[in-house]
């Protein structure tokens, strides 16, 4: 190895760890690490119970969500709920000559809350999306397999999208905050007004 690219990786490897200082001054932890904030955040995930989504591809991304939240299995006892409907589309991005398409995209956008069980109330209100395209084969075997391997591939990114989102929310404290907001109260009838008085008797 030359010196200078000796250098060039000495250099890169200085870089690195002071990326890597910067981060834990940060306060940054890895999603499953030892860290005790990291351990709070993990238990907060782990109580988190999935809703069953909608169709093929919502059981993928449920799927993939129980990997992420809940490795050990489903809480016995869940303190949140998390709820997601996904929307799918598609559209042409190649057209031959003929005016068959050649390549496609897959775009998946998740709708998704956290709700606290206990109180009923909504947490957490965002969405993740992924845009993934593949080619159109002559084979309609090929196709599909590559449409298919698009869509597990898209689910995986809106499910760490989505953990990460929910590991940062547990990890600042918002969930505890917001749960321990009191429920508005309920909102009273206004008052009827008095009957007139009945006329006197002569």
């Amino acid at each position: 190895m030359s010196f200078s690219n000796s250098r060039r990786s000495w250099l890169f490897g200085l870089a690195a760890l002071g990326v890597a200082g910067a981060l834990g001054g940060c306060g940054f932890h890895p999603l499953y690490g030892t860290h005790s904030d990291s351990q709070n955040t993990n238990a907060d995930l782990a109580n988190v119970r999935i809703a069953p989504i909608a169709n093929r591809t919502g059981q993928l991304l449920y799927n993939q969500l129980r990997d992420r939240l809940n490795p050990t299995g489903k809480p016995a006892e869940p303190v949140y709920v998390l709820e997601v409907v996904i929307v799918e589309s598609g559209a042409d991005l190649l057209l031959e000559p003929n005016n068959t398409a050649s390549r496609t995209i897959l775009d998946l956008t998740a709708h998704y809350k956290l709700r606290d069980i206990k109180s009923g109330s909504t947490l957490l209100t965002s969405q993740s999306r992924s845009s993934l395209s593949y080619d159109i084969q002559n084979s309609q075997y090929a196709t599909l397999s590559s449409e298919q391997d698009v869509r597990r591939r898209a689910t995986k990114q809106l499910s760490d999208d989505i953990s990460t989102r929910l590991a940062l929310f547990f990890s600042s404290g918002e969930a505890a905050a917001a749960a321990a907001q009191p429920a508005a109260p309920a909102p009273t009838a206004p008052a009827a007004p008095a009957a007139p008085a009945a006329p006197a008797s002569p």
